[in-house]
């Protein structure tokens, strides 16, 4: 299909060739027309991926005498009278591309989109749709190629390009798994654990920088003494691009890193992946385990580690669904706070002639679907002073932007990370009670209700007062709760705790004058549904993003539908939360130049606020005995040590 000239989208499962597979033909295609002249773009995620898609393609495309280059923050140079025949980029560096050398691209005969899947859906995807927009004003008849692992979405690549051809690819390799806790001796049951499998060189994937940082200390035992690294995103160039090659040469080798290698890096035969805690999702698990045995084709060796009974449950249903190729991942909504970015960048492209209002809203209408988003972000840029019309109807940017300029960060909706964790104090004792990611009104933790008394966001401390004792049937439920999955993936946790329901069906026990609802929704939305509910006059806690707690019921009142607020109010707690959410919700570096309701938008749309009203409202509450339910909690969830009579004074540690 490539060498016919068509648009091909290839969905395919990690360490399949897709790389070779589209590359090859796309080159054939061109030859020998095209040798000397800037024909194909590939645009990958990450500098690291770049970095490793230059090493693996540079020797065939010299062996055809043809140049290839990147073009990256690590390796910005570019000179426009000796252009590669393929560079390879990220959005980012394309951004800047289009922006400052815009007519080399007037020639161009292909653009490659490499592991669409991890850019789709975010601020950085929708970046390159605009991207792709503008650059079909500048030429009309390039060829696309995009290339994705296992997806749900099939019209992935419509939203990027025309008259898309999708090729999927089935086969999944097989899982073995091994799942081990986290106590206090894991780093040397895990090294026993691979040096038993033969394990020789290992990805140990970590869910934040400091654990990788400080992990990698106790990891460093033999066979892997003196042969662990630590790979992320602050990491120097220099250090990240040693530490790839190193691992790439050596024989055996344990590498500790973050998301940052979850895409198709090659950096030799890995034999062994160690994931210590639940990833996010299904698709960032398969991410993670395609890094292993990719030259070897057998079953992918993995080991799970989990703090509580409830990431072990995480993990079995992850590891289940990746069986099954479902991935459950969030329907698509744009990114409203591209907008601003993209508004910006296009000008500093039109900066020596300046634009329209029409031309703006013809680059950005695909991503906005209207013209009315477009005209209230631009009309806040120009009362901001980020836009300008130096004369009348012809735009510019503004001085108010022109630090962004001159740093180049007009070209990144990579946001910096704002938030951490809020250290929670109960004033009546002075205990230091836990950590919090997200700080309301009333939130329950430590198997305790807890109400806001103080704030204090400079020192991220939270002052806060108990409020009524949940009963000990529900202290079952305590642990790190789990959010940034799909809401879709709620019915599937029931169904592997309740067999016996209906698929709609979600259980409901009374204690006292409280009836609990087990909705599994994850802590984002348990807190965000909880406030909203609390808001509209039902009295309503989330326990760990697990269960609502709706207090002050009569003893024989019945839930006869599954209870959830109305969108209004969903909108008012985002509108009260907007920075507390930015950053868990990833909304991008323009976030702020939106005004204030498309701050709303952004988040309503990024949590499918519509779609999963409409998924409760599909969801039937069905009353079980409260021993009932919480036995078959214990049941799933608890090994026989960690399950504690009710009675006792302190509550299962999930």
């Amino acid at each position: 299909m490539i060498l016919e000239g068509r648009n091909l989208v290839v969905i395919s499962p990690a360490a399949s060739g897709k790389t070779e597979a589209v590359v090859a033909p796309a080159v054939e295609r061109l030859l020998p027309d095209r040798r000397g002249r800037f024909s194909i773009l590939y645009v990958s995620p990450t500098r690291a991926l770049v970095n490793d898609l230059y090493r693996r393609l540079v020797e065939p495309l010299q062996y055809l005498e043809l140049a290839l280059a990147r073009k990256t923050g690590d390796h910005p140079a570019i000179d426009e009278s000796k252009l590669p025949f393929m560079l390879i980029t990220t959005p980012e560096s394309f951004d800047s591309l289009l922006c400052r050398h815009t007519r080399i691209f007037k020639e161009l005969s292909a653009v490659i989109l490499d592991e669409l899947h991890l850019l789709d859906n975010t601020p950085r995807g929708d970046q390159l749709r605009v991207l792709l927009e503008r650059l079909r004003l500048v030429n009309a008849g390039v060829r696309y190629y995009a290339l994705s692992a296992t997806i749900d979405d099939l019209d992935i690549g419509s939203r990027y390009f025309p008259d898309p051809v999708v090729v999927q690819v089935p086969g999944r390799r097989e899982i073995d798994e091994t799942l081990m806790p986290m106590d206090e001796d894991w780093p040397e049951r895990v090294v026993e654990e691979l040096r038993r499998r033969d394990c020789r060189k290992v990805l140990c994937f970590f869910n934040a920088r400091s654990y990788a940082e400080q992990y990698a200390k106790l990891l460093n035992r033999p066979p892997f003494a003196n042969r662990v690294w630590v790979h992320h995103a602050s990491l120097t160039r220099e250090v990240r691009e040693g530490v790839e090659a190193t691992m790439n040469r050596e024989k055996t080798g344990l590498l500790c890193c973050t998301s940052t290698l979850e895409l198709g890096i090659d950096i030799g035969d890995i034999d062994g992946v160690v994931l210590v805690r639940p990833p996010f999702n299904v698709s960032s698990l398969l991410q993670r385990l395609g890094r292993g045995n990719r030259r070897r084709q057998s079953n992918l060796q993995a080991l799970g580690l989990y703090l509580n009974s409830w990431e072990k449950f995480l993990f079995e249903t992850l590891f289940e669904c990746a069986r099954q190729g479902r991935l459950y991942e969030k329907s698509y909504t744009p990114a409203l706070s591209v907008l601003p970015q993209q508004v910006i960048s296009y000008l500093f492209q039109r900066r020596r002639i300046g634009t329209t209002w029409e031309s703006v809203r013809r680059i950005l209408r695909p991503l906005a679907g209207g013209d009315e988003p477009i005209d209230r972000a631009f009309r806040q840029m120009i009362d901001s002073g980020e836009v300008v019309a130096q004369r009348p109807g012809i735009y510019f940017t503004g001085t108010a932007v022109e630090p962004q300029v001159e740093s180049g960060k007009i070209h990144s909706n990579i946001q910096d990370k704002t938030f951490g964790n809020y250290e929670v104090h109960d004033i009546t004792t002075g205990r230091h009670i836990g950590t919090v990611f997200f700080v309301f009104h009333h939130f329950v933790l430590a198997g305790r209700s807890w109400e806001l008394v103080e704030h204090r966001e400079k020192e991220k401390k939270v002052m806060v007062r108990p409020l009524a004792a949940i009963s000990s049937n529900t202290k079952v439920f305590e642990g790190t709760g789990s959010g940034g999955y799909s809401y879709r993936l709620a019915s599937v946790l029931k169904a592997r705790l309740f067999p016996d329901l209906g698929p709609s069906q979600f259980p409901y026990f009374r204690d006292g004058n409280q009836l609990l609802l087990v909705h599994l929704l994850g802590s984002t939305y348990g807190y965000i549904l909880s406030e909203a509910m609390s808001a509209q006059g039902r009295d309503t806690s989330d326990m760990d993003g697990k269960l609502f707690v709706f207090s002050g019921r009569k003893p024989d009142a019945k839930l006869k539908s599954f209870p959830a607020p109305d969108l209004s109010a969903i909108r008012d707690v985002v509108s009260g939360s907007l920075f507390r959410l930015q950053d868990s919700l990833g909304s991008g570096a323009f976030f702020r130049s939106l005004p204030e309701e498309l701050q709303v938008e952004d988040h309503l749309l990024t949590l499918d606020a519509a779609g999963l009203l409409a998924f409760l409202k599909g969801l039937e509450p069905v009353e079980l005995p409260a021993e009932e339910v919480t036995a078959r909690i214990a049941k799933h969830l608890s090994d026989k040590a960690e399950v504690r009579s009710s009675n006792s004074d302190s509550s299962p540690k999930w």
